[in-house]
């Protein structure tokens, strides 16, 4: 009886370490069941050690080695303790040896031999979904906000330099023309025509020059080519600058999640020892770095000290 009590023991203070360091951390058990896609029948299970009331054995493991990423906890040691318990240790397969013996007549129900097959395919089962759970918990969800698409500034379009207008020739007026002054003069009223006139013959006849012809004066000449294509011609339009930019560098494995300013997740992932990752999006952002000891950050190309907002080993702080 004595010997029976140990492995229980053995795992006391798994639940309560994995319940403080989430109150620690601010977090809900809903936030905590939304992160790691889990119920919150589950996360309450895990902090009270009800290890009975999960699918499996394995999943019971995989369930206790993410929340403790997420806390930012090593998980092997509560994984060793929680081996060392009844039932929830690595399940041990055995051969199948065949049954021998005159194999009785069908009636409907399971037969013997049948049973240790059907057990096996069931542990053989439940190892494959374990397995397709945890390759696509490390996967990074990606999200419909993806701020990490890089804005392509539009190219200015090219002006096309507007021709000088052609020169007008001079007009000749005939010696047989007579002298009009208002269409000499078109910007004289029409009322003051008359004396225009007159006085105009009255100038000519006095000069001795009633028969040479008169020239109209050439019209200003349109702006030079290249003056009027250096106005026309905008400068080029500076690119629009790219958004600023999250690098991430990891010496451990550790867990980030960023909000961007309208608290959508834009990245949440477990980070690989040895990994860089970048993320953009539209500041402020708010960041929830695990194990923050092992990841230096930058922000817009400058170094980010993570230390004065560590608590424990999660960061927690917003970039503006």
């Amino acid at each position: 009886m004595d010997g029976g009590g140990e492995p229980q023991s053995a795992v006391v203070g798994v639940g309560e370490m994995l319940s403080a360091t989430r109150e620690s951390h601010g977090l809900s058990v809903a936030d905590a069941a939304h992160a790691l896609k889990l119920t919150q029948r589950q996360i309450e299970a895990l902090e009270c050690e009800r290890f009975d009331l999960l699918p499996g054995a394995a999943f019971a493991r995989g369930f206790l080695r993410n929340y403790a990423r997420y806390l930012g906890i090593d998980p092997e040691p509560l994984l060793q303790a929680l081996a060392q318990t009844d039932g929830v240790g690595a399940p041990e397969l055995a051969p199948v040896c065949n049954a021998e013996g005159t194999m009785p007549a069908s009636d409907g129900g399971l037969r013997p031999s049948a049973l240790p097959i059907a057990v096996l395919a069931v542990l053989l089962l439940s190892a494959v979904v374990a397995g397709w759970y945890f390759d696509w918990f490390e996967q990074p969800r990606e999200t419909a906000e993806s701020a990490q698409v890089m804005e392509t500034p539009v190219a200015p379009a090219a002006l096309t330099p507007v021709p000088p207008a052609a020169h007008l020739a001079p007009v000749v007026i005939p010696d047989d023309a007579p002298a009009d002054a208002t269409a000499l003069n078109p910007a004289a009223a029409p009322g003051s025509g008359a004396p225009a006139a007159t006085g105009a013959a009255g100038m000519t006849g006095s000069a001795g020059m009633t028969g040479a012809p008169m020239a109209v004066a050439p019209p200003l000449v349109a702006e030079a080519p290249e003056a009027a294509a250096a106005d026309a011609a905008p400068a080029d339009a500076e690119p629009a600058a790219p958004p600023p930019q999250l690098v991430f560098r990891f010496t451990k494995e550790s867990w980030v999640e960023v909000r961007d300013a309208a608290g959508e997740i834009i990245f949440a992932r477990t980070n690989r020892a040895g990994t860089v990752q970048e993320v953009q999006g539209t500041p402020p952002f708010k960041l929830v770095v695990g194990n923050a000891r092992s990841v230096t950050l930058e922000y817009g190309g400058k170094p980010v000290d993570l230390a004065p907002h560590t608590k424990i080993s999660v960061a927690r702080l917003t970039l503006e």
